[in-house]
């Protein structure tokens, strides 16, 4: 489907009052798949290449997904309010081929993504399960000058607190927090720590009895 028509579609389903009528007409849309019980929240814009959204999803008002991408919502997952998943039409030009952008979007089953983060998708984003991106305006980039290595990798129960910024490349893995106004430069292997600063760096491991599943409050 022409982009600038999925993205009119979108923004008329998006208005339309009723969640299943929103999931619904969604659910129409080429390259579509929302499980029946996903609640669709209003002013979601979904105009992307694909969209599969597991069973138990929730997105908030005003949350947008835009763009040449793909994106898989794994079971459970949360979305909060005026997030933005997206990506500029360039990317998917036949004369950028060389650049091999991914352009997708994975979370896995009982994440959670507060409010107004922006997640650029050029390269892979992927949240491992149970992971949440909390507070407010974390920034989340795949594109840079001169940038190959694009994917973000964020582990398993992992949480990340406001205004954190993760570069191209970088990650973290499984049961890591990273601290509030991080920024992430690099890809961390470490597990079951504690990193923070300008740049990020790893403050002390993590305390406890290994089981830190954050519970589910959604």
């Amino acid at each position: 489907m022409n982009r600038k028509l999925r993205l009119a579609l979108a923004l008329l389903i998006s208005s339309l009052p009723g969640k299943p009528i929103r999931r619904a007409l969604y659910s129409l849309l080429p390259g579509t798949q929302i499980a029946r019980d996903a609640s669709i929240g209003h002013r979601v814009l979904i105009a992307v290449d694909r969209f599969t959204c597991g069973s138990g999803v929730t997105i908030r008002r005003g949350t947008s997904f835009v763009g040449p991408i793909e994106v898989e919502l794994g079971d459970g997952t949360f979305i909060g309010r005026a997030n933005r998943i997206e990506c500029g039409d360039a990317a998917a030009d036949p004369s950028q081929a060389g650049m091999n952008y991914r352009r997708r979007f994975v979370t896995g089953r009982n994440c959670l993504i507060n409010d107004s983060h922006l997640i650029d998708v050029l390269g892979l984003v992927s949240i491992g399960d149970g992971s949440w991106l909390a507070g407010f305006a974390s920034q989340f980039l795949t594109h840079g000058a001169g940038t190959m290595n694009r994917d973000i990798h964020i582990g398993r129960d992992c949480f990340l607190g406001s205004a954190v910024r993760f570069a191209p490349g970088s990650g973290v893995a499984d049961r890591t927090i990273v601290a509030l106004g991080s920024v992430v430069t690099k890809s961390f292997t470490e597990t079951d720590v504690v990193i923070g600063g300008v740049p990020a760096r790893v403050i002390k491991a993590r305390e406890g009895d290994g089981d830190y599943t954050f519970q589910k409050i959604w």
